[in-house]
């Protein structure tokens, strides 16, 4: 950022920070104040609705248990009078038919429908003056005398019963009323077909599919039994659910959201918290006539509140009534409300958004916002203007005090351009002058620099030219290396020379450490390289070659003081090798077969001190597949830790014999990874090269 622009915002700070401090303060008074307006307002609210909730879901859960006693009581009833008519001490007239009012036949009639997809409804074709029979012919009459007393109950409870159906031991089924279309006729509301299933006592079903209807109902099953007490069969009566499950408007008082739930509490095993079983659920948005679904599987009310959620459990176990907050439900905090229908724990539960019972409160706190954004307005408007006032004071006064600085930036520009000849005209003497003259020093330095950096460079893309591009391919070993240099250049040095001898085709692996670091040692490198690949085309061996270079090379390093270690080794396709040490470090064998290492040693001066230096050429016949020489330099072992401890040759023992099972490539990048791993954050001193070779 300029100076110029950090005078401007120093002038606007001195000047609009009082401004700033009035209005925050205006601003965070107003804000509490509708704060404390809004929480007494909201703890009002959320204690009436509490009550109101309770209340609420008192009066339905009471509604529920009388109904359900009556649905009981109709059963047994039902279940009693066809006793008497089955077994003869009771009798039912049938002198006449039973006949319902034009009326109560079309309010009845719009009970039975078909729910399709997409909510469309198609009417059932009914008949009740008939029931559906099926089994012994010879019963049937006695049946129809049941069809009375069915459309008795069926029409003073038209909306609680849908299906009155009654099945015996011997297979023997009414139901009432009549569906005229057979193909309609069967349907699977958990009917009882076989008489080993008849139940002994009253049950009630959970929830199920009406398949004619598709609507949800339940099944309220009373036994019927001869004079003796035997059990001879089952009577049921087939309850929709939203018949018994109304709808209550009251609760819509408190919120649009409100979520309304059949449940069984449920204590979890071990350390599982308590939960809520939803038996069934009533929908937010109303499909076709129906208002209450029931999950498919199982589906069970959690929260991260375990604490209430078991307040909740054990006071439907106890048969209690309450209300509780429960937060994090959902988007938000919400009341619980819950009140027991039956002794099995089976409750009426209703959910409420706190955010929708306390929404006045909420406006109340927006009308706040709202005032507190007007003062705002007027507090910018001030600002605005004190700010254009500053603005065109802080240019003037800019100007006269970044001129020197513009001198500065145009000659920094300059040289970033690459023009080493800008110079920083600043007049003056403070600190700015100063820093020019510093700067206009400092140019001819920097000019030489960026010369040597770029010679640096090409100097580096040479060397990497002159290392192997890729791994050979040689008929008896699998071989891989690689060179990674502290600096720009280095002095490590390996290669592959495939040539022909009395012996065959062979290669050499060769690997070379020149002392010290940088260009010196890189030119040194090269040299060795040229004078190494131009003697082995010759096909002498390895010692006469390895004398050969040394000659060549004392004369290149005589009075320098510097001097080259070299290990060449030679592999042909009579699974021999052959090398010649000058100097280097001992190469490794590690035989997996018998996990053990052993060194690769010779005599031998490093290349450059003497000229007349000897050097013994060892060989070694009949290699046992799967063994691996490394050859590397002293960068490996001699590599430090942040706490200056070596790696050392036993870590890289252990990471050749943990992948001795791996290519060549794949051993160096393993050795790779335990360098960077046990360096960490410390700095690389020298260069690394390794190679591996494998044998076949």
């Amino acid at each position: 950022m300029r100076i110029r622009f950090k005078l401007l915002i120093l002038l606007m700070v001195i000047s609009l920070f009082p401004l700033l401090m009035v209005r925050t303060s205006i601003q965070r008074d107003l804000t509490v104040m509708g704060n404390n307006l809004a929480e007494r307002s909201e703890k009002v609210l959320v204690h009436k609705a509490r009550m109101g909730l309770k209340r609420i879901v008192e009066d339905h859960a009471r509604v529920l248990r009388q109904e359900r006693q009556l649905l009981e009581s109709i059963s047994f009833l039902i279940a009693s009078r066809i006793e008497g008519v089955l077994y003869g001490y009771a009798h039912t007239t049938n002198d006449a038919p039973f006949i319902p009012s034009d009326v109560r036949m079309n309010e009845v009639l719009e009970e039975y429908f078909t729910l399709h997809v997409r909510d469309r409804e198609q009417s059932l074709d009914v008949d009740f003056q008939q029931a559906t029979f099926e089994g012994n012919k010879s019963d049937k009459p006695i049946m129809n005398n049941l069809i009375p007393l069915m459309g008795t109950a069926k029409f003073k409870y038209p909306k609680l019963i849908l299906w009155i159906e009654m099945i015996l031991s011997d297979g023997s089924r009414v139901t009432y009323p009549k569906v005229n279309d057979e193909h309609k006729i069967r349907r699977s509301q958990g009917e009882i077909d076989e008489a080993s299933n008849l139940q002994r006592g009253l049950t009630w079903s959970l929830p199920l599919l009406d398949k004619l209807t598709r609507r949800l109902a339940f099944k309220v099953t009373a036994p019927i039994k001869n004079d003796e007490g035997k059990l001879l069969g089952n009577l049921s009566i087939v309850v929709p659910i939203d018949a018994l499950l109304r709808e209550n408007h009251h609760v819509n008082m408190f919120s649009d959201n409100v979520e309304a739930f059949l449940v069984k509490p449920a204590f979890g095993q071990g350390n599982r918290p308590p939960r809520l079983k939803v038996v069934a659920q009533e929908q937010v948005h109303k499909i076709g006539r129906g208002h209450w679904w029931v999950p498919e599987g199982e589906k069970w009310l959690t929260s991260d509140n375990a604490e209430q959620l078991g307040v909740i459990a054990a006071d439907l176990f106890a048969q209690k009534t309450g209300v509780v907050s429960m937060p994090s439900y959902k988007d938000g905090d919400a009341l619980w409300a819950y009140a027991p229908i039956d002794e099995s724990g089976t409750s009426l539960l209703l959910i409420v958004p706190k955010d929708d019972i306390v929404k006045d409160a909420q406006a109340a706190r927006d009308y706040v916002v709202t005032q507190v954004d007007e003062h705002d307005i007027k507090m910018g408007y001030v600002m605005l203007l004190v700010a254009g006032l500053v603005f065109g004071i802080a240019l003037i006064l800019s100007r006269f005090f970044t001129r020197n600085i513009r001198e500065l930036v145009d000659a920094v520009q300059g040289v970033s351009r690459g023009d080493f000849s800008a110079k920083a005209n600043v007049r003056s003497t403070d600190e700015i002058g100063q820093l020019g003259f510093a700067f206009n020093k400092m140019l001819p330095e920097l000019h030489e620099r960026v010369v040597m950096k770029h010679a640096l460079e090409v100097a580096q893309e040479v060397q990497q030219s002159l290392l192997p591009s890729e791994s050979p391919v040689f008929s008896n070993a699998d071989v891989a290396a690689k060179s990674t240099y502290c600096d720009e250049t280095g002095g490590d040095y390996y290669g592959f020379i495939s040539r022909e001898t009395k012996d065959g085709d062979c290669l050499i692996v060769a690997v070379g450490d020149v002392s010290g670091h940088g260009v010196q040692a890189a030119l040194m490198m090269s040299s060795a390289r040229a004078y190494l690949r131009s003697q082995a085309g010759s096909g002498a061996n390895l010692d006469s070659i390895v004398q050969a270079v040394n000659e060549l090379l004392f004369d290149d390093m005589d009075m320098s003081g510097r001097f080259m270690t070299l290990f060449l080794l030679e592999l042909t396709e009579g699974n021999d090798i052959r090398w010649v040490r000058a100097g280097h470090e001992p190469a490794l064998i590690y035989d997996p077969a018998t996990d053990k290492f052993e060194n690769l040693e010779g005599e031998g001066l490093p290349l450059g001190v003497v000229s007349d230096a000897h050097f013994e050429l060892c060989e070694r016949s009949n290699l046992a597949s799967g063994q691996i020489f490394v050859i590397g330099t002293d960068g490996i072992w001699e590599t430090l830790s942040p706490g200056e401890v070596m790696f050392g040759k036993e870590r890289l023992k252990k990471v050749i014999r943990a992948n001795s099972s791996r290519t060549s490539e794949e051993i160096i990048q393993a050795l790779e990874q335990a360098l960077i791993e046990f360096r960490g954050d410390a700095e690389q001193l020298d260069d690394i090269t390794i190679a591996v070779v494998k044998t076949a």
